[in-house]
């Protein structure tokens, strides 16, 4: 049984990372795409299966194909049932959104921050989304690479104004374009909004972990590898997993692949922690580790280097967070014989300064504000708008929040009037308290 478990998860990796398999299923899920749109009524079907055939693509002639069709699928798509595609969509609520800028005046817009791509749908359904364009810039945050999804593919189109679009990394850049004319890129990741006075190191805290890996317990976080690696690594290294459920992988099912590894006495695994734990678990971590392959922006990457710990990630990783590792913040992990490196990493972790460069490289949420707000400013003078009041930073912890003090009550107008003119409530509930208290 434990031999067979093994079987499974490494074949079933490899298959899913295979080019020639992720190309085949690309072609098949074309082809199938192809056979439903001739269907009546089958639009949107059409554009999910091309979606799933773009995500798949393992070339850039294929790739550039498919987008062309995705473009085309999409201007053939009338009403849609959301409900069919987007279960729980419809409600009074966008929680994860953060007003950065109230609405000033009709010569300058306020600037609404929103994630997720279910959050977006919401949107749709304003009986006065014209009105809501008008008033307020919309900035966008993809919560997967590559972007090919259908409420992408729609979406834009679909918004009676400018988009700006944040990228989960660099090959995104191109995806979002041909997407629609529409959409501003803004280059930052989701991980650029750690907060780093909630992930700081303290020098009063042991760092009494070696090897941390946070990631939920689905397989492309990939914890075999991790268990495949620990033979080659002392057996007093301390290792501990975080994590969470995800699409009904638990974590009974990672203690059972340890178990199947024969490593289950060498690793601590932890679920249901909240985002101060984590936060306390990096200051006490000498390193930590992210072993997917391909993922979006991948936060936890740059809260650990805030932290002071520094990141391990695979040199084949495709993720935007790759972005911030270098000699001074982490390793780039090699597949083959990864216990050792992790070894000799957790040996040399005290050489690295990840805190101070991703400070002096501006990459905290203080830094990505003073970004966006450029990249705003400059648009709206261009477009012969003002700009007379600069954005208020926020961070993101599970959902985007305010981080100064004050900063609400100067925004509460905004979130009252947000919440009686649209009849929708942005951010957790509106109770007379931060609407992202943290």
């Amino acid at each position: 049984m434990r031999m067979w478990l093994r079987a499974r998860t490494e074949w079933r990796d490899r298959l899913f990372y295979s080019q020639a398999v992720r190309s085949a299923g690309s072609r098949l899920y074309a082809l199938w795409a192809s056979l439903t749109g001739l269907l009546r009524d089958r639009e949107v079907a059409a554009l999910a299966r091309n979606c799933v055939a773009a995500r798949l693509a393992s070339t850039g002639p294929q790739t550039v194909r498919l987008e062309r069709r995705l473009r085309r699928s999409a201007a053939l798509v009338g009403p849609i049932d959301w409900d069919q595609w987007v279960p729980q969509w419809k409600t009074d609520r966008i929680e994860k959104a953060v007003v950065l800028k109230p609405y000033v005046g009709p010569r300058e817009k306020g600037v609404i921050f929103v994630s997720f791509e279910y959050q977006w749908v919401r949107l749709l359904a304003l009986d006065n989304l014209e009105e809501f364009a008008q008033r307020y810039t919309l900035v966008v945050a993809p919560s997967a690479s590559p972007p090919y999804a259908l409420v992408h593919s729609l979406f834009p189109s679909r918004y009676p104004g400018t988009l700006f679009s944040l990228i989960s990394n660099e090959g995104d850049r191109q995806v979002l374009k041909a997407q629609s004319d529409n959409i501003c890129i803004v280059p930052l990741y989701a991980s650029s909004w750690v907060d780093p006075e909630r992930f700081y190191p303290d020098v009063s805290v042991a760092r009494d972990i070696d090897i941390l890996m946070v990631a939920n317990f689905a397989p492309v976080k990939r914890h075999f590898a991790l268990f495949q690696a620990l033979p080659e690594i002392p057996r007093n290294t301390r290792v501990v997993l975080v994590g969470q459920p995800d699409r009904g992988h638990t974590v009974a099912e990672v203690r059972q692949l340890a178990g199947a590894y024969g490593v289950a006495d060498r690793v601590e695994i932890m679920d249901s922690v909240t985002h101060i734990e984590i936060a306390g678990l990096l200051r006490r971590s000498k390193i930590s580790v992210v072993l997917s392959r391909r993922e979006g922006a991948c936060m936890v990457v740059t809260e650990s280097l805030f932290s002071d710990t520094p990141m391990g990630i695979l040199e084949d990783a495709v993720m935007g967070s790759r972005a911030f590792i270098n000699p001074q913040t982490g390793r780039f992990l090699r597949h083959h014989h990864l216990g050792l490196q992790l070894a000799d990493f957790v040996a040399n972790s005290a050489n690295y300064r990840p805190r101070e460069w991703a400070l002096r490289n501006g990459i905290s949420c203080y830094g990505s504000t003073v970004t966006l707000n450029q990249i705003l400013k400059r648009h709206a003078l261009a477009a012969g708008q003002e700009w007379t009041v600069d954005l208020v930073p926020h961070a993101w912890q599970f959902d985007p929040v305010l981080i100064r003090p004050g900063d609400f009550e100067r925004l509460k107008p905004a979130y009252v009037d947000l919440q009686q003119r649209f009849e929708i409530r942005f951010g957790l509930q509106f109770t007379g308290e931060s609407p992202n208290a943290h």
